[in-house]
C-alpha cells in the first residue's frame, strides 16, 4: 500500500538576477495499491495538480503585490518532514523556514534563528535517538499556501 503521504514543496519565483520571490506549498499525496502502477500515478497527479491550483493563485493574487515582474518559476525541493507545528496547519502567511539534513534526511523547520531551529531538532528527536550533529541549515523567506487556506478570510493574506 502505498501511504497518504505531506509534501511541502518549495519554488522559486525569479527575474532574472534582479529579485526572487519563495513560496512553500503543502499538499497531499492520497494512497494508493502498491500493484496498481496508474493509481500510483493518479496518486502524484492529484498533488501536482493541488500545487498547481496553489501557485496559480498565489502568482495571479498575491505575488503581484510584491513585485510586478515577470517571474521565471523552478520547483527547487520536496520535503517530507516537518519539525515545526506552523507547517501542519493554515497558511496564507510570510515566514522563515529554514532546511536542514538531519541523519542523511532534509527536514524543514519554521524559526526565527539558526539556534532555534537546532533547539527544535533536537526537541524533535527523542533522548536517545538524538542524530548525529546536522549539516549547516539553509534560510528561506517564503509564503506559505496550503489546501486548507480556501476555508479562512483572504483579508490578511
Amino acid at each position: 500500500m502505498g501511504f497518504q503521504v505531506t509534501q511541502f514543496r518549495l519554488y522559486r519565483y525569479a527575474f532574472r538576477e534582479e529579485c526572487q520571490h519563495d513560496l512553500l506549498v503543502r499538499v497531499n499525496r492520497p494512497s494508493y495499491p502498491n500493484y496498481d502502477q496508474t493509481a500510483d500515478e493518479a496518486a502524484e497527479d492529484f498533488a501536482d495538480s493541488a500545487a498547481d491550483h496553489l501557485r496559480t493563485w498565489w502568482q495571479r493574487w498575491l505575488l503581484p503585490r510584491d513585485c510586478r515582474r515577470e517571474h521565471e518559476s523552478r520547483l527547487m525541493n520536496v520535503f517530507y518532514q516537518a519539525i515545526s507545528d506552523e507547517l501542519n496547519g493554515p497558511g496564507l502567511q510570510k515566514m522563515m523556514v529554514w532546511e536542514v539534513v538531519v541523519d542523511d534526511e532534509t527536514i524543514i523547520g519554521v524559526a526565527s534563528t539558526e539556534e532555534e531551529l537546532y533547539r527544535q531538532v533536537n526537541d524533535y528527536y527523542a533522548p536517545d535517538d538524538v542524530p548525529k550533529p546536522p549539516r549547516q541549515a539553509i534560510a528561506h523567506t517564503i509564503y506559505f499556501l496550503t489546501e486548507q487556506d480556501g476555508t479562512g478570510d483572504l483579508r490578511d493574506a
